[in-house]
């Protein structure tokens, strides 16, 4: 028996024998040696192949538990649909495939000798190999919100690192210092995967879940709001940045006047022979000196003016600081003085009652464009010359299409930040003022 068949043999020993979906896969693959990818790779096929480098399986997947990881993840390559999905795979896909594979075997195995796998591909304290395993003790710091999103929070998703790609990068190319596991093809297309506004363009709508795989369009779900005292300077912070998006907290809401077309009952000496009972009860009862009638009127009718409108985030990347921000809203949407929607990779409107038993949904990613586009779309007496958007600020680029829109129109939008981490590059060019609630 050759090496290359004491490999084979290894492959077929480590699969749990309970695990049969998993022989499936196997079993319509062709195990082939070469040394055309470095690592390992699955061809983009109906019947994929599964390449294998064996100078790379005898020098890191030494034990049974790292080859079962490699393994694993050419095989999690299908069933997350990288294959059949995507023709033309960039550097930066192949990145963002492997970041999010890596993270779900190493929460179905996360005993120390599977893990270790992924830990001696790639260094903890270099960029990006860094994302491509569990945050090590010289992890930098920018990177841990993502990496725990990925590892800890379930909240993980491909256009998040696509983001935290691009925004380290700049227009640096990426250097040689991380190893990929997956279909690593030299033909990268002709785009450019480092020019930023396509990449949004592309993944703006996507969401994936580390237990779902790709989602494009998912559907949302219902989220409980379990709410939280907070802090004596964040309830500051919040009356202050409410005031500047232009509620006024505790006053009552300053009232319109409007003219509205009803009908009115009067009565009068003129018979109304429209009144099909005028004739029997003159009968009855004589004729009556007067007489019922309707007439179209204008009445004055007094409306609050509007309301200011609030975006509060609810993607997953603040799944774990909602709790305590959501508080700071429950008083002035009792008192009238906002419209709250969540969003997420969509807006929702909330109702008081909903929002006070805590209900909202979310499809767990994050879009800044949704907000826009629902603001937009209201009608003109609806759109109000201020809005607050409450985020981590973790929500991809504004299109340029809304962009020129906020100039025309001269909106004013105001944001709180809050969570784990937060940031202000993607949404400083369009925000007039920032807040930030840390320790909430």
């Amino acid at each position: 028996m050759n090496s290359e068949e004491l490999i084979k043999k290894r492959i077929y020993s480590v699969m749990p024998v309970s695990s049969m979906h998993m022989m499936e896969f196997l079993k319509v693959l062709e195990i082939r040696f070469t040394d055309d990818v470095p690592t390992a790779a699955i061809t983009s096929r109906v019947r994929p192949k599964l390449l294998l480098n064996k100078a790379f399986i005898e020098k890191y997947c030494k034990t049974d538990e790292h080859l079962f990881m490699l393994i694993m993840h050419e095989i999690y390559h299908i069933i997350l649909g990288h294959t059949r999905l995507f023709d033309n795979h960039t550097m930066l896909d192949n990145l963002a495939f492997d970041a999010v594979i890596n993270a779900i075997l190493c929460r179905l195995f996360p005993e120390e000798e599977y893990v270790s796998f992924f830990k001696n591909l790639n260094y903890d304290n270099v960029f990006p190999s860094c994302l491509l395993r569990p945050i090590g003790e010289n992890t930098p710091v920018k990177f841990h919100k993502i990496l725990n999103n990925l590892y800890d929070s379930y909240t993980g998703t491909y256009f998040e690192v696509y983001e935290i790609i691009c925004n380290t990068l700049g227009d640096k190319l990426l250097k040689d210092n991380f190893i990929l596991l997956g279909n690593h093809s030299d033909n990268y297309a002709s785009r450019d995967p480092l020019l930023k506004d396509m990449i949004d363009s592309i993944t703006n709508n996507w969401q994936i879940g580390i237990s779902g795989g790709r989602r494009i369009g998912s559907s949302p779900i219902e989220k409980i709001i379990d709410f939280q005292s907070v802090k004596r300077d964040n309830q500051i912070k919040m009356q202050r940045l409410l005031n500047k998006a232009g509620m006024n907290l505790g006053v009552v809401p300053k009232m319109r006047i409007s003219n509205e077309l009803g009908k009115t009952e009067i009565e009068g000496f003129i018979p109304n022979f429209k009144d099909r009972t005028v004739l029997s009860k003159t009968i009855l009862y004589g004729r009556p000196l007067l007489y019922n009638r309707e007439i179209d009127l204008i009445k004055p009718v007094s409306d609050p003016e509007l309301k200011t409108l609030v975006y509060l985030d609810v993607s997953g990347s603040v799944v774990n600081s909602i709790n305590s921000l959501a508080s700071l809203l429950l008083k002035p949407y009792k008192n009238g003085e906002c419209l709250l929607f969540v969003f997420s990779t969509i807006v929702d409107e909330v109702t008081y009652k909903d929002f006070k038993e805590g209900r909202y949904r979310t499809t767990g990613g994050t879009d800044i464009n949704c907000i826009l586009d629902h603001y937009f779309s209201l009608p003109k007496a609806k759109q109000t010359k201020k809005i607050l958007i409450l985020t981590d600020g973790y929500t991809g680029r504004v299109n340029n299409r809304f962009y020129n829109e906020i100039k025309r129109k001269k909106l004013e939008i105001y944001c709180g930040l809050f969570g784990e981490y937060y940031t202000r590059d993607d949404l400083q060019p369009i925000i007039k003022y920032f807040e930030e609630f840390k320790y909430l």
